[in-house]
């Protein structure tokens, strides 16, 4: 599990939303591997909570491994979603995987005020 936040930062459009912070991780199912992606790196289901706090109206949405995820998507002055992911692979020493990550973008860009992603593996 992991929470992360960022506050007053300005994203442009189209960019993934930095979280410059950790307030909580718990295991190593899921760990922030740059300030705008996190890493399954266990197989299973996990839950995804995102919010944003904007001035004016703002979209977002999560992409899982670049590919923008339609369930996950939402406008307004402080847009937020839950989504479940599905990890197929753990985060291995095989050649043969890649781990799964997640990003959330905003389309139209600005600046938050807050942001946090919450992280949880529930099977």
């Amino acid at each position: 599990m992991i929470e992360a936040y960022s506050q007053n930062i300005t994203v442009a459009a189209n960019q993934a939303i930095p979280f410059n912070g950790v307030a909580l991780k718990k295991g190593c199912t899921a760990e922030l591997v740059s300030p705008a992606t996190i890493q399954f790196n266990k197989c299973g289901v996990y839950m995804v909570a995102c919010g944003v706090s904007a001035g004016a109206a703002s979209t977002i949405q999560l992409y899982k491994d670049g590919v923008p995820q339609p369930q996950a998507r939402r406008t307004g002055t402080s847009p937020s979603f839950v989504t479940l992911v599905i990890a197929q692979d753990n985060n291995n020493n095989c050649p043969c995987t890649i781990p799964t990550t997640i990003q959330v973008v905003s389309s139209t860009g600005g600046t938050f005020a807050d942001a946090e992603i919450t992280v949880t593996r529930v099977c």
